[in-house]
C-alpha cells in the first residue's frame, strides 16, 4: 500500500498542529514525510492525537512480536499456521519447520525461502533454559535471540563459532544464579524471548539431512547442574483485540495494553510509557478506553491510523536509497529510532544483525515506479557487482502483504544456489522478473511475479565488509519490453 499525496498531506497537517511545527514542502503541493522519529518523540504532549501516534509507532513492534508469539505457540488459535513450512510449538518448547516457506506460510512477514526454521518462544520469568545444538560442519546456520520489542541483540552461528555452538544458557532479566561451565549466556531484556534457528537447505533433496540436524536440537529448562528437563507449558495473556467490545480503530492500542501488563519498564522508556496514561494506557491496567470521552477516542483513532500510515511510508525508506533499493544499515539494533524499528517490524520483523545478514528491499524500479507484475523487468549484475558475501545470497519476491506469491514453477526466490542458473560469458548475471513464462531457454534465470504490485527482498548472508560499509549496492531493476529482452551478450541472461 502506498500513501496518496492528499492522505500524506492530511496527516502531515494534523501532526504539525499537534507538534506545533511547520511542514516544508519539497515542491508545490507535495509535503515531505511529516516528521522524523526524533521529531515525533521530541518534547512532552498531552494531545490525544499525538499520544496515539506515538503509542502506535513505539508500540507497533511490541504488538507484532506478541502476535507472532501468540500465533506460533497456540495451535488452537484461529490464525495459527499449520503447514510444514512453519515452526510452531507451545510456549517453552521448540518447533521445527520441515519444508521451505511457500505461499501457505502465514507467520510473521517476508519469510525466507533459503533455510528451515527452528522456533521457540520462551517465558524466562521462572527458570533458565539451555539450548544444545549439533555439529553443522560446513553448513550455514545461525541461532537468533529476538527481544520482545522485535530487536535482536544476540545471535550465534557459523560466523561466531564455526561448525559447533557451545551450550547456550538463556536467562531472564533478573537472573543472578549459577551459569554452567563453558556455556554461552544469553540474557533476555523482557519476560519473553524468541529463539529462531535457521539452517541452510540446498534444495528439496537436502531436506532429510537438515531434518536429522533439527532432530538433534534440544531446548530444555535448567533446574541446576546436570538437571535439564522438558519445560512446562506456560500460560500467557491473550491479546485484548480479540475481545468483541474493542473498537476496531483502537485494536492496536488494546493489544499494546496487554503487552504492557508484562512489560519490564526501563529507564529509557519509563517517561514515554508514563506519558500514555491520559489515553488509557498503563502497565497496571493495560488499555482502559471505556473511561475516555468520545472526542478523545475519535482523536486517538485518527492518531492510530496516521501512525500506521507513517510506518508504512517509512518501509519505503528504511535507510540508504540506491537504484530503487532501500537498505538499512542499523541492523537489528534500533536504539531510540522507534520509527525505523516499527517499519522493520512491518516489512521484515526479526531481521538478523547487519554483520550476519543485510536485507536490501525494493518497491520501485529504476524509474521510481512501483514494481508490478503486469510489467517485465531485468536485474543485471556485472561480474564485479555480484553480491559480496562469505555465505550466500538470494532475492525473494513478495506481494504487497509480505507473503510469497504462488506461481507455476514453485520458485519463490533466486540466487547463487539456484540450480541451473546461467551466467554470461563475461561472468555477468541477468535475472528476469515477470509474470509470463519467458520460455525454456530463459526459465533458469526467471523469478515469477504476480500480476499485481510486489516487492523484492535481497538477503546477503555473512555479507563482506564493502556491503556492510555501504560501498556496494544492488543494481537498479530495469523495466523492459518482453520483445527486447537482452540476450547473453547484454547481461548474462540465457
Amino acid at each position: 500500500m502506498s500513501i496518496s499525496i492528499p492522505s500524506l498531506r492530511a496527516f502531515a497537517v494534523r501532526l504539525a498542529l499537534a507538534m506545533n511545527i511547520i511542514i516544508t514542502p519539497v515542491c508545490a503541493g507535495q509535503p515531505t514525510s511529516p516528521a522524523s522519529s526524533q521529531q515525533l518523540f521530541a518534547g512532552e504532549s498531552t494531545d490525544p492525537y499525538m499520544l496515539a501516534v506515538r503509542a502506535t509507532i513505539w508500540g507497533y513492534p511490541l504488538v507484532r512480536a506478541a502476535q507472532l508469539r501468540e500465533k506460533a505457540t497456540q495451535p488452537s488459535h484461529p490464525l495459527a499456521p499449520r503447514p510444514k513450512t512453519v515452526a510452531t510449538a507451545p510456549i517453552n518448547r521448540i518447533g521445527q519447520a520441515r519444508d521451505l516457506a511457500g505461499p501457505d506460510t502465514r507467520i510473521g512477514v517476508a519469510p525466507n525461502n533459503d533455510t528451515l526454521y527452528s522456533l521457540a518462544f520462551l517465558d524466562t520469568k521462572d527458570r533458565p533454559f539451555q539450548l544444545d545444538t549439533p555439529n553443522f560442519k560446513h553448513r550455514y546456520y545461525v541461532f537468533q535471540f529476538g527481544e520482545a520489542d522485535s530487536s535482536t541483540l544476540t545471535s550465534f552461528g557459523q560466523s561466531s563459532h564455526g561448525s559447533k555452538l557451545p551450550p547456550i544458557f538463556i536467562v531472564g532479566p533478573d537472573y543472578r544464579g549459577h551459569v554452567p561451565k563453558g556455556a554461552q549466556i544469553v540474557r533476555s531484556t523482557q519476560r519473553y524471548l524468541m529463539v529462531a534457528g535457521r539452517v541452510l537447505v540446498d534444495g528439496p533433496q537436502d531436506l532429510q539431512k537438515v531434518h536429522r540436524l533439527q532432530d538433534q536440537i534440544r531446548l530444555r529448562q535448567w533446574l541446576g547442574p546436570n538437571r535439564l528437563v522438558q519445560a512446562p507449558i506456560a500460560s500467557q495473556r491473550i491479546l485484548a483485540s480479540e475481545a468483541d467490545d474493542v473498537p476496531k480503530g483502537l485494536a492496536l492500542l488494546a493489544d499494546l495494553g496487554t503487552v504492557l501488563e508484562d512489560w519490564r519498564v526501563s529507564k529509557e522508556d519509563a517517561g514515554l510509557i508514563a506519558s500514555l496514561r491520559p489515553i488509557g494506557l498503563t502497565i497496571d491496567n493495560g488499555f482502559r478506553y471505556a473511561q475516555l470521552s468520545p472526542s478523545v477516542r475519535a482523536a486517538m483513532e485518527r492518531g492510530v491510523a496516521d501512525g500506521l500510515a507513517i510506518i508504512r511510508e517509512k518501509t519505503r525508506h528504511l535507510g540508504t536509497m540506491s537504484g530503487g533499493w532501500s537498505t538499512s544499515y542499523a541492523g537489528s539494533r534500533f536504539g531510540d529510532d522507534f520509527l525505523l524499528r516499527a517499519a522493520v517490524a512491518m516489512d521484515q520483523i526479526y531481521v538478523l544483525d547487519k554483520d550476519e545478514a543485510l536485507y536490501p528491499v525494493a518497491h520501485l524500479d529504476a524509474q521510481g515506479r512501483q514494481l508490478d507484475g503486469r510489467n517485465t523487468y531485468i536485474l543485471c549484475f556485472r561480474k564485479q557487482d555480484l553480491p559480496p558475501v562469505d555465505g550466500f545470497w538470494s532475492i525473494t519476491l513478495y506481494y504487497e502483504k509480505g507473503f510469497l506469491a504462488a506461481n507455476a514453477i514453485n520458485r519463490y526466490s533466486i540466487g547463487d544456489r539456484t540450480p541451473g542458473i546461467v551466467y554470461g560469458r563475461d561472468g555477468s548475471l541477468g535475472l528476469l522478473i515477470q509474470n509470463e513464462d519467458p520460455g525454456a531457454d530463459k526459465r533458469s534465470n526467471w523469478l515469477p511475479a504476480p500480476r499485481e504490485p510486489f516487492m523484492l527482498m535481497m538477503r546477503l548472508y555473512r555479507p563482506q565488509h564493502r556491503a556492510v560499509d555501504a560501498q556496494w549496492h544492488p543494481p537498479a531493476i530495469q523495466p523492459i519490453d518482453m520483445a527486447s529482452t537482452p540476450g547473453s551478450e547484454g547481461c548474462g541472461t540465457p
